[in-house]
């Protein structure tokens, strides 16, 4: 193998998550939770934390039926070491109750980050944080002023 062929252990997770958050986010393969996230993992997100099958599993459950025509796009991939920061953002369809909020038809963009640290080729830890306020904000349901 030639220095050229030669992928780092950087370059390896950067291909792992973006493949991960494009077929699950994107395409909304499911299947890609057990394949990617060790069952052991932890996950910190907005508004749920446990292990990485019941919180990813009801994170992407209340998303999909809530919006219809997801787009997602990576603006950023970061890694060092065995940890990877994605940027992210996803545009949806308002289509069914969402935090409490019955479908508006409105189309909402939402974005994030995530901080993920992976060993042999899993994801083993999580840290999301998402803008909600600028979602509720979009869907019409905040009251200021």
């Amino acid at each position: 193998m030639t220095a050229a062929q030669t992928i780092t252990p950087e370059e390896r997770n950067k291909r792992i998550v973006r493949t991960y958050h494009r077929s699950l986010w994107g395409e909304g393969d499911t299947a890609v939770i057990d394949l990617y996230w060790s069952p052991e993992a932890e996950v910190h997100m907005t508004d749920f934390d446990g292990t990485a099958v019941d919180v990813v599993r009801e994170d992407v459950e209340r998303y999909f039926t809530a919006f219809t025509d997801q787009r997602t796009t990576i603006h950023h991939l970061v890694a060092e070491g065995d940890s990877v920061v994605l940027h992210w953002s996803t545009t949806g369809r308002h289509v069914g109750p969402y935090g409490g909020i019955a479908a508006t038809g409105k189309q909402i963009t939402m974005a994030g980050m995530d901080l993920l640290r992976l060993a042999d080729g899993k994801i083993v830890e999580c840290w999301s944080m998402w803008d909600g306020l600028a979602v509720y904000d979009q869907l019409g349901a905040l009251k200021i002023g």
